[in-house]
């Protein structure tokens, strides 16, 4: 029996990509002051680049404008594999997108089998829109014959000014290994509808050796990997969330207690084009989204507080504040200095007078379903006799 392999392919109707923005949501984000659609009255989620890329985010919270990522295998490169040997994957990665938004890898990792992950070292990070980088990713010893599969987890983050949002990507290689006796079994390779197209490859590069063997023309184009969004990975590799797997999503809703009307912005996400609040001593007539004054008589210690303090907003599925002012501010026993950022967890205080800690605080509260975080209660709470 030839030993080159026959691969059987059932089926190509499954899809792992996320809701993409709607075409009226699109359109209606071209008005810069708009923060709902026009049409359909959903919010409009920015991207932290729109002003370069003009981009949505879609239901997880990626913008497919600046987050364009095309993963394919050198097909030329390839040679036959036979049991007790290695194959080299020759891994091109693409940043396939149209606007000048890099692209930064931050890790590439190897499963095979039932092994644990393996991460490969990466001679790059940096990836020009257009632009590619090439890894050879190579397996294990191939101990014995049959089908092999590979699965294949790729970090990526694209970045805006300080702001970075990290997302991970899975990809799944079969090919076969042929048995150290030519004249062995042909190796035949049955893949389920619901994974050709999801993340799901079909390498076989014992069959493009033998096409070459004969006679064939040698084949140029990349063999294109599907890939998906990996949520389980961004948690578990830390890309996106907490430590403990909990998860701010962008439409989350924030909550105000206990501040004065006209201080601070009807509850609900943040649907600025911006996405990011604005929270200082400064009116919300002056510029800023959230005001914090203390009451009449104490104006000398207002003036304590900077007129932009810091801002808050999602991150990489965390809720987050950067200090913004001269003097900084303390959350719960962490002083921040300006441009310092950290994410907030359910239980901080922020406190805005670091010498005056006790004068004037606000309380960051959780409510979590099925650990996504689902609203935000800020409440402000005066020291005694500083109403």
């Amino acid at each position: 029996m030839s030993s080159r392999s026959i691969m059987n392919v059932i089926g190509s109707n499954a899809s792992g990509a996320r809701a993409a923005p709607a075409h009226c949501c699109t359109r209606s984000a071209l008005d810069l002051e708009a923060c709902f659609c026009e049409e359909c009255g959903k919010p409009l989620y920015r991207c932290m680049a729109h002003a370069e890329c003009g981009g949505l985010v879609d239901d997880g919270g990626m913008c497919p404008v600046c987050v364009n990522l095309d993963l394919s295998l050198n097909a030329g490169a390839a040679s036959s594999v036979r049991e007790g040997g290695k194959l080299a994957l020759p891994l091109t990665i693409r940043n396939a997108s149209n606007v000048g938004r890099p692209l930064f890898v931050s890790g590439l990792w190897i499963t095979e089998d039932d092994a644990p992950p393996r991460e490969i070292k990466l001679p790059f990070e940096r990836i020009d829109p257009q632009q590619t980088a090439n890894v050879a990713v190579r397996t294990e010893i191939l101990k014995h014959a049959g089908v092999h599969q590979v699965d294949l987890l790729i970090a990526v983050s694209t970045r805006y000014q300080w702001r970075q949002e990290e997302f991970v990507f899975s990809s799944k290689i079969i090919f076969p290994v042929e048995p150290k006796d030519p004249g062995g079994p042909a190796t035949t390779i049955n893949v389920n509808a619901n994974e050709v197209g999801a993340g799901f490859t079909v390498y076989n590069p014992t069959r493009i050796e033998a096409d070459r063997s004969a006679g064939a023309p040698r084949q140029l184009e990349p063999v294109k990997l599907s890939h998906k969004r990996a949520d389980a990975a961004e948690r578990e590799y830390l890309k996106r969330g907490f430590d403990n797997g909990t998860k701010v999503p962008r439409n989350v809703e924030l909550i105000w207690r206990g501040f004065e009307h006209g201080q601070v912005p009807p509850d609900g996400p943040i649907v600025k084009p911006s996405g990011m609040l604005l929270v200082g001593r400064n009116s919300r007539q002056a510029g800023n989204d959230i005001c914090l004054r203390l009451a009449e008589g104490q104006e000398q210690l207002s003036l304590s507080i900077s007129r932009l303090l810091f801002s808050l907003y999602i991150e990489s599925g965390a809720f987050k504040l950067r200090a913004e002012g001269q003097h900084g501010l303390c959350v719960s026993d962490k002083q921040l200095r300006r441009t310092e950022t950290v994410i907030l967890q359910s239980g901080d205080i922020i406190r805005p007078l670091v010498h005056n800690p006790s004068v004037l605080a606000i309380r960051v509260d959780f409510e979590i379903e099925h650990r996504d975080v689902r609203r935000i209660i800020l409440t402000r709470e005066y020291a005694e006799g500083s109403l």
